[in-house]
């Protein structure tokens, strides 16, 4: 392995949402809490990212530029490559950010006051956008047997049999649970949608995340047919650990559906080119293979070791083996602790920065999420910390 992964780095250098006092002191009343809910990671980019970046930061210019042929055909040529999708250049879209692109779509086809459909515990900030934008959220909760997840198809069926229900918003892989969901499940959630007229649209962000022997199937690869009836969301910010400088992007296969996307963006003005995100985005998609590589097998090590430490040392909390992306969803329920006991018993006494699992949705009451994309002596540390508080309220 050439890159170091177990090398400690100071974040707090930066004003970093994740470490930052001030952020830690609001929301877990502690700025000495280790801190594991923010979804990024604390390793850094590709060296060859970075000597990108140093080289286009030693031109000196920074003018108007536009993205080149060859930043098209790196993003295409790496789905194609690692994930068999013929994503085509003249699909893709730009926004700000996956989540400015979620908001975009939700207010184009639906109108106030129709349901979105989400598959809950799910991540938090899909259900503020939902809402923010007026629409009504819709649950089609995930069902939880033997320790894993899977989707309940017949209510995801009589939901989207509601004319009043527009959208679906997948998640896949899936945030927090780490479900990667097979192509025979993905096959099913088109057919029930496809025949309800419910349109698909599939976050995809944490699809290069995923451990053999599972893999990722872009939604948008099943057929000409579910790609003209969704909308992908993807970015490499979370697989190169770039989510403070690259884009999100849009797959958009129906040209019409297209067409009013990008209307809405030069509307707005909110499709300019920033210099560093195309050197690091073209760049990564290029280059990171190797390093993502590298980058899986010490995530797995990290789950890996979690698992054994938990089974071993602290049997009362259950790790949901995920199957890709680098946030593990952690089963607290034998501990019998309410959600506000549970909150702060994980702050004040095991002094760890989860997310809690009610953020999710009230499905995950009980659970928490946590950010393995870390050192593993920080990973240590924590499991140390949760095996000592658990201990304490154990002989309490």
């Amino acid at each position: 392995m050439t890159t170091n992964f177990d090398k400690l780095i100071d974040r707090r250098v930066y004003p970093t949402q994740k470490w930052n006092r001030a952020d830690l002191r609001q929301f877990f009343g502690s700025e000495e809490v280790l801190p594991f809910w923010i979804a990024d990671m604390d390793f850094p980019a590709p060296a060859a990212v970075l000597e990108a970046l140093r080289k286009r930061v030693d031109h000196g210019i920074f003018g108007y530029e536009y993205k080149k042929d060859s930043y098209f055909a790196a993003i295409t040529g790496w789905y194609k490559t690692r994930h068999g999708w013929n994503l085509r250049r003249e699909q893709i879209q730009f926004g700000p950010g996956v989540l400015a692109s979620l908001a975009i779509l939700i207010s184009q086809h639906s109108e106030a006051g129709e349901g979105v459909i989400v598959q809950p515990p799910v991540f938090f900030e899909f259900k503020q956008v939902i809402r923010k934008n007026g629409r009504k959220l819709v649950k089609n909760p995930l069902i939880l047997a033997d320790g894993r997840y899977r989707m309940d198809f017949a209510d995801l069926e009589a939901k989207a049999a509601d004319p009043r229900n527009k959208l679906l918003i997948l998640c896949n892989p899936h945030n927090p649970i780490g479900r990667v969901w097979a192509r025979e499940e993905l096959a099913q959630v088109d057919e029930i949608c496809r025949r309800h007229h419910v349109r698909v649209i599939a976050d995809e962000i944490h699809g290069d995340i995923v451990y053999p022997p599972h893999r990722y199937t872009p939604f948008a690869s099943l057929s000409d047919a579910a790609a003209g009836n969704a909308f992908i969301l993807f970015s490499p910010a979370k697989t190169f650990n770039l989510a403070g400088m690259v884009d999100g992007m849009a797959a958009i296969a129906n040209e019409s559906d297209r067409r009013l996307y990008d209307q809405f963006v030069d509307r707005y003005q909110v499709n300019r080119n920033n210099v560093f995100t195309a050197v690091a985005v073209e760049t990564a998609y290029r280059e990171g293979g190797p390093w993502l590589d590298e980058l899986l097998a010490y995530l797995w090590q990290n789950v890996a070791f979690t698992g054994q430490f938990l089974a071993e040392n602290v049997p009362q909390v259950k790790l949901i083996e995920p199957e890709g992306s680098y946030l593990v969803w952690l089963d607290f329920r034998e501990l019998g602790l309410d959600v506000k006991e549970l909150q702060t018993f994980l702050a004040q006494e095991a002094g760890l920065a989860l997310n809690a699992g009610h953020w999710f949705g009230r499905e995950g009451a009980g659970f928490a999420r946590m950010n393995v994309a870390v050192p593993r002596q920080l990973l240590e540390e924590a499991m140390g910390r949760l095996e000592k508080a658990v201990s304490r309220l154990e002989h309490s």
